[in-house]
């Protein structure tokens, strides 16, 4: 499945550009699926830091339920050898991240990816995916990805045409 949107990649180009000490850019969904990124950052890389970065703001939510007023995480930060981890919310279901190195100012580089948000968070907007659905098909039966069977005794499976009867 592709998820790329490179759009948006010039403006993850000049936040990095512009403020010293950023490594790597990447616009990513709640759900850790990357958007858009930085050419330096490799699929692969982006990949992974998309599941980190979903992770870590996953579990800042989690902390802001438990421990603070249930609002929500502003932003998270993780500190490893060689440079910094920031995440902040950029739209509806989306995140922007952003990895440093050791020596970046964390409040400019903080201050810049807020910036960029404010501007352009409209267009950093990721839809939630869609679950499984189950759609009824007549009296008792039912149709779904799970191969569940309704009252009917038959399961169909959406979109494949395969059926499987009792």
């Amino acid at each position: 499945m592709e998820t790329m949107d490179t759009s948006l990649d010039w403006l993850l180009e000049n936040l990095r550009h512009r403020t010293p000490g950023i490594r790597h850019v990447l616009v990513l969904s709640r759900d850790g699926l990357k958007m858009c990124h930085t050419r330096e950052l490799h699929v692969d890389r982006a990949d992974q830091l998309a599941a980190i970065s979903a992770g870590i703001q996953s579990l800042s939510l989690s902390a802001s339920a438990e421990f603070g007023d249930g609002g929500g995480a502003g932003q998270a930060m993780a500190e490893f050898g060689g440079g910094v981890l920031l995440i902040v919310g950029a739209g509806e279901g989306a995140h922007l991240a952003v990895v440093t190195t050791q020596e970046a100012d964390v409040g400019v580089v903080g201050h810049n990816m807020n910036e960029l948000v404010e501007q352009i968070g409209g267009f950093l907007t990721a839809a939630p995916r869609r679950t499984a659905r189950t759609d009824w098909i007549g009296e008792g039966d039912r149709i779904g990805m799970t191969g569940e069977t309704g009252r009917g005794g038959r399961t169909e499976w959406a979109g494949t045409g395969a059926e499987q009867t009792r």
